[in-house]
């Protein structure tokens, strides 16, 4: 869908960012749409009219890191420049047996000038996507790699010292938060929906949403929920949806449930109303598009099996 709606950079880069994120819906960050808008938008300004196999060109683009810069002139152009993302971190310290972190300094400058090495005396973009697939597949994690279905298993020093399950090294132990969160589904087919629109800069910035909160430590989805009626001075009751979604991100995983409630007298301050053509369409953090679509498609409950929230005096 994204390839047919912009075939060309240019094409990209003159569209605007409500078509952009539109377009982008469902396929992951959205900080990756608006850094390939800006990307198009940049070489289109210099003249190009086609992404340059020209690593130095590439590395100065909005959004192009070490590992994408590594991916697209490696895979896309050939070019011995390494990709290095977890898997391919995990592969080269088993097979160096690195007895150092590879996220630090030191490891990760021996794993790139290791994989740099390689890539020069072969196919880079046929290396690249195997360092890949091999850490994807066969060199796994902890105790569940497969070593006896691996290609290189005779070149791989940590498993002929029998510590594969220790490599890579790390120091770092990341624990999952885990909160949970409220949303409302504000108004009705006739009279539109209550959105809201994200400040610039920051995590979906400029999306729509519906009204949203995440808890604290001890909060349940109940609890939250008051604590959104009271932000957005809500005095109507809610009616529990029974739909919940969860919200993934790298540490953080957020519960959230779904109420419905009908529009107020007076709207919340940042908030508009729209049709449910439009809720649909809007750009909007994943999950929370998921409840508003599994909502409003929907047949509803009856009323009494509907569980009523009233904010207590």
């Amino acid at each position: 869908r994204w390839i047919e709606r912009f075939p060309t950079v240019r094409t990209l880069a003159e569209a605007s960012e409500s078509d952009v994120l539109a377009a982008w819906q469902g396929l992951g960050y959205y900080s990756r749409a608006r850094n390939l808008h800006a990307c198009a938008k940049t070489l289109c300004a210099e003249g190009y009219e086609t992404l340059p196999a020209d690593p130095s060109v590439l590395a100065r683009l909005p959004g192009v890191g070490p590992y994408t810069l590594g991916a697209v002139c490696s895979i896309a152009f050939n070019l011995p420049v390494p990709a290095v993302d977890g898997n391919v971190r995990r592969v080269f310290s088993r097979l160096l047996d690195l007895d150092i972190d590879p996220m630090k300094k030191d490891g990760a400058a021996l794993i790139e000038q290791t994989i740099a090495n390689i890539l020069s005396h072969g196919q880079p973009r046929v290396l690249t996507q195997a360092f890949m697939e091999l850490g994807a597949t066969i060199c796994a994690p902890l105790a569940s790699c497969r070593c006896g279905e691996c290609p290189v298993a005779q070149l791989c020093a940590a498993r002929e010292n029998s510590v594969q399950s220790q490599r890579p090294v790390t120091d770092r132990r990341e624990k999952i938060i885990r909160r949970n969160g409220a949303a409302l589904l504000i108004g009705d087919a006739k009279s539109g929906w209550l959105v809201r629109r994200r400040p610039k800069g920051g995590l979906w910035s400029s999306f729509y949403e519906l009204p949203w909160f995440i808890g604290g430590e001890n909060d349940d989805c109940s609890a939250s929920l008051r604590t959104l009626r009271n932000e957005l001075d809500l005095s109507v009751p809610c009616e529990d949806a029974c739909l919940e979604e969860t919200l993934r991100f790298t540490r953080w995983q957020v519960r959230v449930r779904l109420w419905r409630a009908p529009l107020p007298d007076t709207l919340p301050n940042n908030a508009e109303i729209v049709s449910t053509k439009k809720l649909l369409e809007l750009p909007m953090p994943a999950g929370i598009k998921r409840l508003a679509d599994k909502a409003l498609k929907e047949k509803r409950p009856a009323r009494s099996q509907l569980k009523l929230f009233v904010q207590a005096e």
